[in-house]
Formats: C-alpha cells, sequence, structure tokens
C-alpha cells in the first residue's frame, strides 16, 4: 500500500501555526492553554519540550484552544 501525498494550498500554508521552542536545556516548560469558547486558561507543566510541542500541536488542531509556551528554571 502506498500513501499518496497531496500538496498543501496556499491557504492551508497560510492557516499553519509556528510555535518558537525554548531551549532543550532548560528544566521546566509551562504550557498555556486557553479554551476561546469561554476564554478560561489553564497551565501545565511539562519537563519535556517535545512533548509541550506534541500537546500544542494536538490542542491548536481543535480550532477550540490557543497554547503557549513558556520557559522556566
Amino acid at each position: 500500500m502506498v500513501a499518496e501525498k497531496k500538496m498543501l494550498s496556499l491557504d492551508e500554508l497560510d492557516s499553519q501555526v509556528a510555535i518558537e521552542l525554548p531551549d532543550r536545556d532548560l528544566m521546566l516548560v509551562t504550557i498555556v492553554i486557553t479554551n476561546v469558547l469561554n476564554n478560561l486558561t489553564v497551565d501545565v507543566d511539562v519537563r519535556n519540550v517535545q512533548v509541550a510541542a506534541q500537546v500544542c500541536a494536538a490542542l491548536l488542531s481543535t480550532g477550540v484552544f490557543t497554547c503557549e509556551l513558556e520557559a522556566t528554571n
């Protein structure tokens, strides 16, 4: 089975989000998650920058949440 990849349209490319990741050697990263429907915010501490990026990517893909990363030593 061969998976075919389709080209992204300009609209799809414009809708993508880039998250600036903190340095890998930081001790702690805080993910600030905001529900855009009711403007409630939750802070989650994560010790792995890659996990933080994956959590943000999953949340942003729903269209219901915003996600920011804050570096903490």
